[in-house]
């Protein structure tokens, strides 16, 4: 049986083979591009990720080098063990010191003006060096021969914590989370904690 095909039908057929052709490739680019973009966040996510863990590892250096700061101003100030609470005008809390009566760079001074002043250009310093910073020094409640140096700056990712999922909550917390020596969450001393929306770093000296 011999069957004429009509030239228009097949002239449909042809261009709707073509449109068809055409949207798939279309598709396909947008998957593309789609696939694209997701790498392109992803890439972003983790560089914004790895950008913000460098700063923060870089506060934490200033945190320690700070602290052994706060070390050897307390070791230069020898009266300073030989008072009634050895050390102890060293020990203050959070917040910019008054600014001392004495400056101790062109006076002589005592061991307790000394103290004040190093504890006032110590946290000048500090906040010039971190982002928000500030500490509190407190003794310690099992060494009496210990101070406590809890050292304290803005918490760049804080904003984004809030709309971050319980997984990457997680990852926060452990990140900015503040132990004590034995491993256990605080700093040891009930009185003295981290303030809320800050990344603490907590040091124990002994002059």
């Amino acid at each position: 049986m011999h069957m004429n095909t009509h030239p228009e039908a097949m002239a449909s057929g042809f261009k709707l083979t073509r449109q068809a052709q055409r949207g798939a490739t279309m598709l396909e680019a947008l998957v593309a591009l789609m696939v694209l973009a997701l790498g392109v966040l992803g890439l972003a996510r983790l560089q914004v990720a790895t950008l913000m863990e460098a700063r923060t590892a870089n506060a934490r250096s200033v945190a320690i080098h700070a602290a052994s700061d706060l070390l050897e101003r307390m070791q230069v100030n020898r009266a300073a063990r030989l008072t009634a609470v050895a050390f102890g005008d060293y020990v203050s809390p959070w917040a910019m010191p008054a600014v001392p009566a004495s400056n101790c760079l062109e006076a002589p001074c005592s061991s307790t003006q000394m103290a004040a002043y190093d504890i006032w250009q110590w946290k000048q310093s500090l906040a010039q060096q971190l982002p928000g910073g500030d500490a509190t020094v407190f003794r310690s409640d099992t060494d009496p021969t210990q101070l406590g140096v809890l050292l304290a700056w803005s918490a760049i990712q804080a904003k984004n914590l809030a709309n971050a999922d319980s997984a990457n909550a997680l990852l926060y917390a452990a990140a900015d989370a503040l132990v004590d020596a034995a491993g256990n969450p605080g700093t040891g001393v009930g009185t003295v904690s981290c303030p809320a929306q800050r990344i603490c770093h907590l040091v124990y000296i002994r002059p």
